[in-house]
C-alpha cells in the first residue's frame, strides 16, 4: 500500500526548530528584524509541509 504522507526526519524537524528559533528572536525579541522572523516562519512552515509530503526530507 502506497502511503501519500510521511513523518519528517529528524533533521528536517531540527532545521525548523531552528527557523522557529530565528522567527521567535525576530519577532518577538526584536533582535532580528521583523521581516527576517516573518521569513524564517514561513520557511519553517513550507519545510515541514514538504517534509509530510516527500519521503526522506
Amino acid at each position: 500500500m502506497y502511503r501519500t504522507q510521511h513523518a519528517p526526519r529528524a533533521r528536517t524537524i531540527i532545521v525548523a526548530l531552528v527557523l522557529i528559533l530565528v522567527g521567535m528572536a525576530g519577532t518577538f525579541g526584536e533582535i532580528l528584524p521583523d521581516n527576517i522572523g516573518i521569513y524564517a516562519f514561513v520557511a519553517a512552515t513550507l519545510l515541514l509541509l514538504i517534509g509530510v509530503f516527500f519521503e526522506r526530507i
